[in-house]
């Protein structure tokens, strides 16, 4: 840990306080990261023991295609980049493509101040991400 680059509020007498007993922490909620030192990223079996794919289950097994779309449209989920691209309108267009292959792309590369939010939710929050 670099503790030059911590939040100065979470490094008091030369300890590392728990996130939630950091302010700037506390009003925030985690869900990309929400099992992120608490499970091993890469360890499949962690993340299922904690629920994870409980969605995707339910939307492979429970749902149509077009039905998920128009959640992902109704929660307003948006892209990270600059634009904030609509998530849902990005899948209805590839869903309506004709096409007998189809690919997604996750360049991971944010060219702002903020790139590292990036990269820790690749390293950390990995399997949040599939």
């Amino acid at each position: 840990m670099v503790k030059r680059l911590l939040f100065k509020e979470s490094y008091v007498d030369g300890a590392i306080k728990p996130v939630n007993e950091v302010n700037f922490y506390k009003k925030q909620t985690r869900i990309a990261l929400r099992n992120c030192g608490l499970i091993n990223p890469e360890d499949i079996d962690e993340y299922i023991a904690l629920d994870g794919y409980q969605a995707l289950a339910k939307v492979v097994t429970e749902m149509t295609q077009q039905e998920v779309i128009d959640l992902v449209k109704a929660s307003n989920l948006r892209g990270r980049g600059g634009a904030g691209f609509p998530t849902g309108k990005k899948w209805e267009t590839a869903f309506k493509y004709p096409a007998d292959q189809k690919y997604v792309i996750c360049n991971a590369d944010e060219g702002g101040s903020r790139s590292i939010y990036g990269q820790i939710h690749l390293r950390r929050g990995t399997l949040t991400l599939y």
